[in-house]
């Protein structure tokens, strides 16, 4: 009798620690599952808001690729001969002309541009007292136009260092799909041309960096009542810094789809001497 109620006690024993582990097992495999789902939620979560990229960033970015901002703004003079060609919607030439460009920018701005067409030739001459355009050494055009024509040569070669000029708003819209195999964070920058003398224009330009190396692959214009496509075909480095080499300017509608070929840019010949040595 008395060995029977010891095994039974001890049964009843047994019992009690084969529940109790199955409990603590439950508990430790729910625990599990919460902290593993609790996980996984606020991995989605990070995944779901990623860090929040600015223009300027994508800009500074940019500039890294092509160079530096210290070594462009160290820059006392620039050189180059550019070869513009018109074409019309058909596909004729509607004209061409090859000029030299010559910037003196420190320390004090001096600019020429110069070139010929037929017989006549012509030169801009551009400093901080006066904005002057010549036909055979005759004064043909002077002021604000001018000014802006230089502003813009300038600003074409400039790229991407003149998207840090005083006043240019630069708004990230985020990333587009150039094609299938191509995204670009893209940029939009406005200006005020009434407030600040570097800016020529209000047109609104969209600009397209390589989402992986920060390359400028293209930028598009919105100058009343059209929309131009610019497609940065190929690039020049002289002395540490990339310039453009040979550019395509397609008319396009609002959504940068391309109607047909407008202008084509060839860009040589550059040289370039800097306001002390470089290393």
């Amino acid at each position: 009798m008395k060995n029977m109620i010891t095994y039974s006690l001890l049964s009843l024993f047994l019992f009690f620690i084969k529940k109790t582990t199955q409990l603590v097992l439950i508990i430790c495999i729910s625990g599990s599952l919460f902290i593993s789902c609790k996980f996984s939620k606020e991995k989605e979560k990070i995944e779901e808001y990623p860090k929040k990229i600015t223009a300027l960033e994508i800009v500074e970015n940019s500039i890294n690729w092509a160079g530096t901002i210290e070594k462009w703004k160290n820059i006392a003079s620039l050189e180059y001969t550019k070869k513009t060609r018109l074409l019309l919607e058909n596909g004729q030439i509607e004209s061409e002309v090859t000029q030299r460009h010559h910037y003196v920018l420190r320390p004090h701005k001096s600019i020429k541009i110069s070139w010929v067409v037929n017989k006549d030739s012509f030169l801009i001459v551009h400093n901080d007292l006066i904005s002057q355009k010549f036909k055979n050494d005759s004064i043909i055009e002077q002021g604000d136009n001018v000014k802006s024509a230089v502003n813009s040569s300038l600003y074409v070669v400039g790229m991407p260092f003149k998207l840090l000029d005083t006043g240019t708003i630069l708004t990230y819209e985020g990333p587009k799909f150039l094609s299938a195999a191509d995204t670009v964070h893209t940029v939009k920058a406005t200006y005020e041309p009434k407030k600040h003398q570097n800016h020529s224009t209000k047109d609104e330009w969209w600009y397209h960096f390589d989402k992986n190396n920060g390359a400028l692959v293209s930028s598009m214009v919105y100058h009343k009542p059209t929309y131009a496509l610019i497609e940065n075909v190929s690039v020049i480095e002289k002395e540490g810094l990339i310039f453009p080499e040979r550019r395509k300017s397609y008319r396009c509608n609002e959504l940068g789809e391309k109607l047909f070929l407008r202008a084509e840019f060839w860009y040589e010949d550059y040289s370039i001497e800097f306001l002390n040595n470089q290393d």
